[in-house]
């Protein structure tokens, strides 16, 4: 909401107050970077896959340059194989809540000679809020209990059981975590007033995910390190609509519809 409230500041004071609106929809490729290095002698990681949903925000603040801000859902996911353990498999997805900020500077571009495009190239800061997670698990050790798989949820906080094998816990995490987006894209306008953006980012988290390791029951050997930072790499398709709410433009209507009265 105060990321809402200072663009809207903002574009008050922009020359054009030329405003782009819509939705965005994408996928990712994610992945982390350990603090812990020696959790890499015990455990392998891979890449996960996820996507993002939700809403844009642009507007013009001064000639070729917009501020960009997205509010969206994302998923974020990685897997983590033993390496003592040759059937550990542990596979989890987080959920997040995202505020991008990019500040975009545009391009003009030819495509055959005949097409023009615009392309633009943005950095800026990325603001995300961890909501939950789950995720499913493998060892040796359910396996010899005659369970396939465990699947999970994962809470916040301390455990105060030692019950209730389907849920994980985190402590001294950080749930609010901030990273910086580089950006780039082609934008395409089938009218004067729509906008369809093809966007790809790079997002490389700042913040630690958590200080310590996550408690599992089982297997009872087996702790996820949680010291570790994010990493993305997202292809997204915005479609937006462009709007010009100055006050000039808004009394241009209203005079074109007196003359007619």
């Amino acid at each position: 909401m105060l990321i809402f409230l200072l663009s809207i500041t903002t574009l008050q004071k922009s020359e054009a107050q030329i405003v782009r609106a819509g939705v965005k929809l994408g996928g990712q490729l994610d992945w982390v970077r350990m603090d812990d290095k020696h959790f890499r002698d015990t455990a392998s990681l891979r890449p996960g896959a996820g996507f993002n949903a939700g809403l844009v925000l642009a507007f013009k603040v001064k000639n070729r340059y917009f501020l960009h801000t997205e509010y969206i859902y994302s998923t974020k996911s990685k897997t983590v194989s033993g390496k003592i353990d040759p059937y550990l498999k542990d596979k989890v997805t987080y959920s997040y809540f995202e505020v991008p900020i990019l500040f975009c500077m545009y391009f003009k571009g030819q495509w055959n000679d005949s097409r023009n495009f615009k392309w633009y190239a943005g950095a800026g800061p990325n603001i995300a809020y961890l909501l939950g997670g789950h995720g499913t698990i493998k060892s040796s050790e359910l396996l010899e209990n005659n369970i396939s798989s465990l699947d999970y949820k994962i809470k916040f906080g301390t455990r105060e059981d030692r019950d209730h094998n389907d849920q994980i816990y985190y402590t001294n995490l950080n749930r609010l975590q901030f990273g910086i987006n580089l950006g780039a894209g082609i934008l395409l306008e089938p009218s004067p007033k729509q906008k369809i953006m093809v966007d790809l980012r790079y997002t490389f988290d700042q913040t630690l995910f958590g200080k310590q390791n996550a408690d599992y029951i089982i297997p009872h050997d087996y702790n996820d390190n949680l010291r570790f930072r994010n990493r993305s790499l997202r292809l997204s398709v915005m479609y937006l609509l462009e709007y010009n709410i100055s006050k000039k433009e808004r009394n241009k209507g209203k005079s074109t519809r007196k003359k007619f009265k």
